[in-house]
């Protein structure tokens, strides 16, 4: 450029003077020298470098913050969708597990309610009225029932495909830090997982190596500032490909039956400690699972106690699946009945860790009153309004299997009530397993709500039936049929009484269209022989009282419960005391009874003995001649001196003897009355029940104790 510059200056000019001066000036310009640039100058190009540099990460920044509050309204605009058309599936994909409707849950989340409010004491779950062992009234069970004892296990490998679909799914979003100090309480969190982990490996035996172990208690001594966990938002994609291989590897090491206990704890644990985000839900649902999958509950336990305790993660539908079936594995009654709580919102202290809004934030925001004041949603209890955790058909079932795995009939049937009621769908195999242990169980009060429940309205009878799909329909029919032979409504040819129709609230002609129907649909019957049919009774009716013997049993605990709770030192001192005197002497008239009826029953076996022994002796006395009379009878002298020595003593039977082990048993009395036994006290009399009248078994039922 100079040289061209140059050769135009030196060219020969025109007489024109404006473009000889302006050849002049650009060779001026080209051949002058350059000079340095000022203090000034530098110190204003870093200043803009700096400040440019600074605008352009921020604004990249801000454009991420743009799109991720796109993403909010977008997700926010589709809840708002679905809510106004509650009919709506759930966006996941997941149509396997079709989420349940606003109305449906509704009706759920009242049952439950009302489960919870009104369970029975610790000590009744804890120790339930059951039926006593008996090779009688089970051969009676399965020959006349037809039970068959099933197994209830749960579904691991569909739970873990619910969980991959989960971790899977685009556009989901779950609660996650989004500031350094969010950012340090899931760190310091995540090591506090990670030590309670690490010390339950104490409990294992010493001869299992572990060099894992090593490598993350030497990690975790690093401390919150050394794991180095970053944000998810910085590319959620990256993070969600890093939680599924995270994941995929953590269920992997859990289910190897290669390694020991403390060797897979310990990988577990240095991969929780080296991933690059902390654990999120998903996690937590795949640990769960996984070790209650193996067997290993106490650490399954610190990952719950973690999850309740010291995260705020939002939960995903499997996640009270996993809790739940983990308070099952462990028969934790307390805590199963506790996250029924957290569901529907009656738990104070953690709730279902879905959202929660304290009171004070309503007055001081008035556009909060729309959201608290939902009560389908949400429940006020304690200082907080927590909503509700969202219901489904896998949650539904987990729930009514827990229920009967504690023992649970009546709880169990109530809510199952619920689910025919607002038309949830229940497959085949739950409807199955909850009649059968109803039936194995010959629990009287579950057999009576279902029964009745069904004779009141036909379109919950309809909605049972149709769950067996055609095949199943005969045998859910014959279940029903066995329901009401338990409680004594079953005989054919003894129609139930007026009394004990309007005792169930169920019209004649509703019950008589209810038994029509399951004629119907179990298929026809051949009419048996008056032999077989009164044989077929005398079993029914074995087996009734058994049934009402386990529901006077569930009525002996609960008082006893309740006579306990009175003794607690919120009642006056002069009520405590009146009521220690009434209880104790409720409890010493209740031992001298027993003592003596033991006393009775122990003279009439020995009256019976020595009557045997007399008949024995009579019949070889002719046999024996007149020297060996002597030597004959100095020996039963002998035997009768042995058999006083050997009675028992009678002591304080109070503390001694349970009633249970005095009580005669509702097949022992009917196998006394056979034998033509009579019964010299009146309490003996009283134990045993009285015929039933003309009407049969209904009246036995209608008098049997609520």
């Amino acid at each position: 450029m100079q040289t061209i510059l140059s050769r135009a200056g030196a060219a020969p000019r025109s007489g024109c003077k404006a473009c000889s001066n302006a050849i002049d000036t650009l060779g001026r310009r080209a051949t002058s020298a350059r000079r340095k640039p000022t203090f000034t100058e530098l110190f204003t190009a870093c200043y803009s470098s700096v400040f440019a540099t600074a605008a352009l990460v921020d604004a990249v920044r801000k454009d991420d913050r743009r799109k991720e509050l796109d993403r909010q309204i977008e997700e926010v605009r589709k809840e708002i969708a679905e809510l106004q058309d509650p009919r709506k599936p759930s966006g996941s994909g997941d149509l396997e597990t079709p989420e349940l409707s606003l109305r449906q849950m509704d009706i759920l989340w009242r049952s439950l309610k009302d489960i919870y409010s009104n369970r029975p004491y610790m000590k009744e779950i804890h120790q339930p009225a059951t039926i006593g062992p008996s090779d009688l009234v089970e051969a009676l069970k399965h020959e006349h029932y037809g039970c068959r004892n099933p197994p209830r296990t749960i579904d691991y490998d569909r739970l873990e495909r619910a969980i991959i679909r989960e971790e899977c799914e685009k556009g989901k979003y779950y609660r996650e830090p989004r500031n350094q100090a969010q950012l340090l309480r899931e760190s310091l969190s995540t090591e506090h997982l990670v030590q309670k982990l690490l010390d339950r490996t104490d409990f294992l035996p010493e001869d299992q190596t572990g060099p894992s172990l090593h490598k993350a208690r030497s990690l975790l001594e690093k401390g919150s500032l050394g794991l180095g966990f970053t944000f998810r938002s910085i590319n959620s994609a990256r993070a969600q490909d890093n939680t599924i291989q995270l994941n995929k590897r953590l269920r992997s090491l859990v289910a190897s039956s290669n390694l020991s206990t403390k060797e897979k704890v310990g990988r577990v644990c240095y991969n929780l400690l080296v991933s690059p985000h902390p654990p999120d839900i998903h996690t937590y649902n795949t640990l769960i699972v996984a070790f209650n999958k193996s067997g290993h509950h106490a650490f399954a336990e610190a990952l719950v106690a973690s999850f309740f305790q010291y995260r705020l993660l939002q939960p995903t539908p499997s996640t009270f699946i996993a809790i739940l079936n983990h308070y099952k594995c462990t028969s934790n009654h307390g805590k199963f009945l506790r996250a029924l709580s957290c569901i529907t919102g009656l738990d104070n202290r953690t709730g279902a860790k879905v959202r929660r809004r304290h009171i004070s934030d309503i007055r001081i925001s008035p556009t909060l009153l729309p959201w608290a004041s939902d009560t389908k949603r949400r429940t006020l209890t304690g200082e907080w309004i927590w909503d509700h955790l969202p219901l489904s058909q896998p949650l539904v079932e987990e729930i009514i299997g827990g229920l009967l795995h504690f023992k649970l009939f009546d709880q169990a049937a109530a809510f199952f009530i619920s689910c025919m009621q607002s038309g949830v769908n229940i497959s085949l195999d739950t409807v199955r397993c909850f009649l059968d242990e109803c039936i194995d169980a010959l629990d009287w009060r579950a057999a009576v709500r279902l029964t009745g429940s069904l004779a009141r309205s036909d379109s919950v009878l309809q909605r049972l039936l149709g769950a067996g799909n055609g095949e199943g329909i005969s045998y859910i029919a014959s279940r029903i049929r066995v329901l009401l032979d338990i409680c004594g409504l079953g005989a054919a040819d003894r129609p139930p009484s007026k009394s004990l129709l309007v005792s169930l609230k169920v019209s004649g002609p509703s019950f008589a269209k209810f038994l029509k129907t399951l004629a119907q649909e179990a298929g026809p019957s051949q009419e048996p022989l008056a032999h077989s049919r009164d044989i077929g009774r005398s079993k029914s009716r074995v087996l009734q009282l058994e049934s009402i013997w386990k529901e006077y049993e569930f009525v002996r605990k609960t008082t006893i419960s309740i006579e306990s709770k009175l003794l607690y030192p919120d009642f006056s001192t002069d009520f405590r005391g009146s009521m220690a005197l009434q209880i104790g002497q409720t409890a010493l008239e209740r031992s001298i009874q027993l003592n003596q009826e033991f006393g009775e029953l122990t003279g009439l076996t020995n009256s019976v003995l020595n009557e045997s022994r007399d008949g024995y002796a009579s019949q070889e006395f002719t046999s024996l001649s007149e020297e060996d009379i002597p030597a004959e009878r100095e020996s039963l002298v002998l035997a009768e001196d042995a058999s006083q020595s050997e009675k028992p003593e009678i002591l304080d039977y109070e503390k001694s003897l349970e009633p249970r082990l005095i009580e005669r048993r509702p097949k022992q009395m009917l196998l006394s009355c056979a034998d033509g036994t009579v019964f010299n006290s009146s309490a003996q009399r009283a134990a045993v029940p009285e015929r039933a009248p003309a009407s049969g078994l209904p009246a036995v039922a209608a008098a049997s104790p609520q």
